[in-house]
């Protein structure tokens, strides 16, 4: 069975601090590695889990589909303020929380 580990990346927040406001003080540019038992790494706001999960679930068990553009996915947390970049991850260096 295929089940592909998922980079997920802050890549926007929209605050003057870089920082979101809500309980899990997610900051710009962290990086979580979603794989079958999360979470990996420092963790992420549950409520942003949960605006994730359906695109997390679908790529990670699928390999790139034809009507995929891109290889990431952008999705924007229920508060509107931090932009998440859903990807497969590549290799086992991404296994961990970036730097």
């Amino acid at each position: 069975m295929t089940y592909n580990r998922i980079r997920c990346e802050a890549v926007d927040v929209k605050t003057e601090s870089g920082v979101c406001p809500g309980l899990a003080q997610t900051e710009h540019g962290e990086v979580f590695i979603l794989g079958p038992r999360t979470p990996e790494g420092k963790g992420i706001c549950c409520q942003a889990l949960s605006a994730l999960s359906s695109m997390k679930l679908a790529l990670a068990l699928t390999e790139r589909m034809d009507w995929e553009t891109k290889d990431y996915f952008d999705i924007t947390c229920p508060h509107g303020v931090v932009t998440y970049r859903l990807s497969r991850a590549r290799d086992d260096s991404e296994q961990h929380q970036a730097t």
